[in-house]
């Protein structure tokens, strides 16, 4: 864990680099027992702009005891405390803190009943992202139930997290755009390596630049740490076949690894895992809506982030390698409705391309031109 002055001096740029928080910011943070000093921290930044922060409360333990024995007809009331707060907040900072081996108990169709239930708060609230009525930013936090899933060490995980957090954000801006002046205006997306090629049209769809500040953002969101470029491929136009060599631990702490799709038309036709099939099907089973089409395609750009095992809110961001999500994509200017949006990632760092229109403009995992 870092020191309560290295989280306060965290928080401090999350606040007003990355957020812009201003006077009388109605600002809601949400945090678990292992996250609950950060969000602190954060609070105290936000009272010291004026802002009027208020920090909500909860834990993988609560949720598992809860959905374990709650009656699933609860799930399906109208969550008006949750809807006024989406109408009434400027800002909501959320603290990704969890225990993978808790949320993989989680009984799926009843989270399937509550996701369901809340979708148009969701989109609410993606309405005023869009219109950038509201800021959000979802932020990492690593613990040692999540490193110990990883079959990595805390120490290494909690390392690499916050180094890919204490970047230059002007200067990652500055490269994602050169990243995207390389594919401007491109209409078909080619990426070819180990057991892959895959081609996808992204005609009149605009990329999206991940730098981590706000103000320069397309939209009110943010994924932290951020470093990357990405877009909504059109949704019918995928076709061929794609490994990602990098593990993923996904939605409730499912984890695969070696996954490899067949897309034809857009939807995922085929797949096999190596390992964690079991998981990927519990999930894809219980969620509904366009949840088989490819969401997203985004290239990582963070100079400084490394691979965690599976980690997504880092591993997306490494520079050097891809990441290709199903399911929804509406914010992001898709047209997909479902209630999942799943990545995974691919190492293209060795005998892989991805062109644009036919040019060639990764070569394992470097922009060609930049030096």
């Amino acid at each position: 864990m870092l020191s309560q002055k290295k989280l306060q001096k965290i928080a401090k740029n999350i606040v007003n680099v990355n957020l812009g928080v201003r006077e009388k910011d109605v600002t809601i943070i949400t945090a678990g027992p292992k996250s609950l000093k950060f969000a602190e921290a954060l609070a105290f930044e936000c009272a010291m702009k004026g802002a009027q922060p208020s920090i909500q409360y909860g834990s993988d333990e609560l949720a598992l005891k809860i959905y374990k024995k709650i009656n699933p007809k609860f799930l399906k009331n109208w969550p008006k405390l949750s809807d006024v707060l989406t109408k009434i907040a400027d800002v909501e900072i959320h603290l990704d803190e969890s225990n993978p081996f808790l949320e993989k108990q989680l009984p799926q169709k009843k989270i399937e009943i509550r996701r369901k239930i809340i979708e148009p708060i969701k989109r609410k609230r993606d309405i005023r992202l869009k219109k950038k009525t509201m800021r959000l930013a979802l932020v990492g936090f690593p613990t040692e139930e999540t490193a110990k899933a990883l079959k990595t060490s805390f120490n290494k995980l909690n390392k690499i997290f916050w180094n890919t957090m204490d970047i230059d954000y002007k200067k990652l801006y500055q490269y994602n755009n050169l990243v995207i002046r390389k594919l401007r205006n491109a209409k078909k997306i080619r990426i070819i390596g180990e057991k892959t090629n895959l081609e996808f049209s992204i005609k009149n769809r605009k990329f999206i630049n991940g730098c981590g500040i706000i103000a320069k953002e397309k939209f009110g969101y943010l994924n932290l740490p951020e470093g990357e470029v990405f877009i909504a491929p059109v949704e019918n136009s995928a076709n061929g076949e794609i490994y990602f060599d990098l593990p993923c631990m996904g939605h409730y702490g499912k984890q695969v690894e070696g996954v490899w799709f067949k897309f034809k038309k857009g939807r995922v036709v085929d797949y096999r895992i190596e390992k964690g099939q079991k998981d990927f099907e519990d999930i894809i089973k219980n969620v509904s809506g366009d949840k088989d089409r490819i969401a997203e395609f985004g290239i990582g750009t963070n100079p400084k982030a490394k691979i965690t095992g599976g980690l997504i809110i880092v591993d997306e961001k490494v520079r050097g390698t891809i990441h290709i999500a199903i399911g929804d994509n509406k914010l992001y200017g898709g047209k997909n409705d479902a209630t999942i949006h799943w990545d995974f990632f691919k190492d293209m760092r060795k005998n892989s391309v991805v062109k644009a229109d036919g040019r060639i403009v990764i070569k394992n995992g470097l922009l060609v031109g930049f030096k």
